[in-house]
């Protein structure tokens, strides 16, 4: 199969891991993509204390220096107020034109959780939806995403055949990574021991920029 389609994967990355960057690998073989854009979120609406749009490039281009079909795609980071991925996803699509696939990478708790997010309905419009589901755990969503779901939905290798309106669920190993657990045990611990507890979950960049900049309070 010929590789076609971007696949989009949004967060804070805040820091960016190696969880996310098993995501981005397995959504790009699982999908067939030519690449995966990183989507760095500026001021997302549902998270709040994140650190600053330039500490999280920087650690993002640590990061996929070395991966090729990997990019960063900063236009949220560009953008005033409040980020709301549809919005992101209909300004690709502009920029893009109507015919190349677009795949916003989702995961499990997005997907749980996509009812929250505002005029979820929307993102369809734009691109195809690709959930990933780690060690073949049982992903249900609310009820009416889940019927709004049904008459979309299609194989991994299929999902690109359409360049918007299309749903799958991609396979991948768990990894137990965790932004949040990585910031916790840095503030928790000396710099040494905590990287001792959160061993193979960071890029060594990535690593070494947060002792540098002090992120999390590193000491």
């Amino acid at each position: 199969m010929i590789p076609r389609g971007i696949g989009l994967l949004g967060g804070t990355f805040d820091p960016v891991h190696e969880g996310h960057l098993a995501l981005a690998r397995a959504a790009k073989d699982a999908l067939q993509l030519v690449r995966v854009d990183f989507l760095p979120a500026g001021n997302p609406w549902q998270k709040d204390l994140v650190s600053p749009a330039e500490v999280r490039l920087a650690m993002l281009e640590l990061a996929l220096d070395k991966m090729a079909g990997f990019r960063i795609e900063p236009l949220e980071l560009m953008r005033l107020g409040p980020t709301y991925t549809r919005v992101t996803l209909r300004t690709l699509r502009k920029r893009l034109g109507p015919s190349i696939p677009l795949v916003l990478i989702l995961g499990g708790d997005q997907w749980k959780n996509l009812h929250t997010w505002k005029n979820w309905q929307e993102l369809a419009q734009y691109a195809d939806l690709a959930v990933c589901r780690r060690g073949g755990e049982a992903l249900e969503a609310s009820p009416e995403v889940a019927a709004w779901a049904k008459d979309r939905m299609t194989r991994a290798e299929e999902l690109t055949e359409a360049p918007a309106g299309r749903i799958a669920f991609f396979e991948m190993a768990p990894h137990e990574a965790s932004a949040t657990e990585i910031r916790r045990v840095i503030r928790a611990y000396p710099f040494a021991e905590a990287m001792k507890k959160v061993d193979g979950w960071l890029p060594l960049e990535v690593a070494a920029y947060i002792r540098s900049a002090s992120l999390y309070g590193a000491r």
